[in-house]
């Protein structure tokens, strides 16, 4: 056993010092997103000093897109998460956060409360709404993917950035499910330009939620 000894003290030598059998690897750097809304659909104004009255329930995020990792569709169910291009929070944190931000603004046409009924019970119409985003990703063309030589950001594709989102708006009267989608175009590889793709479209589906409940609310009110 003596006899082996040395030659182990010397490949324990040579492997701490660095000289393995694993090529070396570029290191690549990691970044986190946020989405970003733009100023363009701006958020409703109240056209009256009563704005409606809005109970945020539940935000979930279906599990393919419900993790940090940046999500692309990259043909018939294949889809991939970015190691590398991560969201700085949960998009199910990101979106709650956006609401809350949205909706308590000063002259916004859409108040948070705390409880729908309470408000109900004051004689004012109120919403109680649950989401869930059903579409969070980068959608690129197989077909393009596939004619280039390798994915490299600087090489254009087709693609677009989606957002979807199912709610579930209840009155006092009745419950009812809403669906909305919308897409921006993306012209390269790139985790910039999706993040911006989505926050364009995500703009655009929380102002079209905005009209749904104010069109919920009114119904109500006819009612």
């Amino acid at each position: 056993m003596i006899r082996w000894a040395l030659p182990a003290v010397l490949l324990t030598a040579w492997l701490l010092g660095g000289c393995t059998l694993i090529p070396e690897r570029d290191a690549v750097d990691r970044s986190w997103f946020l989405l970003e809304l733009p100023a363009e659909p701006a958020p409703l104004q109240a056209e009256t000093d009563r704005p409606l009255a809005v109970e945020l329930g539940s935000v979930r995020v279906a599990p393919a897109y419900s993790g940090k990792g940046l999500v692309y569709r990259l043909g018939d169910h294949r889809y991939e998460s970015d190691y590398y291009n991560e969201w700085f929070l949960t998009p199910g944190e990101q979106i709650e956060q956006l609401l809350r931000e949205r909706w308590t603004r000063e002259g916004a046409a859409v108040e948070l409360v705390g409880s729908a009924a309470d408000v109900r019970a004051e004689g004012r119409p109120a919403v109680e709404l649950h989401l869930l985003v059903t579409a969070l990703y980068g959608d690129l063309d197989a077909a393009n993917l596939d004619s280039l030589p390798a994915a490299d950001a600087e090489q254009p594709v087709r693609g677009m950035g989606r957002v979807g989102l199912r709610t579930q708006l209840r009155t006092a009267e009745r419950s009812r499910l809403v669906h909305m989608e919308a897409q921006h175009t993306i012209d390269r590889r790139s985790a910039a330009r999706l993040v911006s793709a989505l926050s364009q479209a995500t703009a655009d589906v929380l102002a079209e939620l905005e009209h749904e409940l104010l069109r919920e609310a009114e119904g109500e009110a006819r009612e």
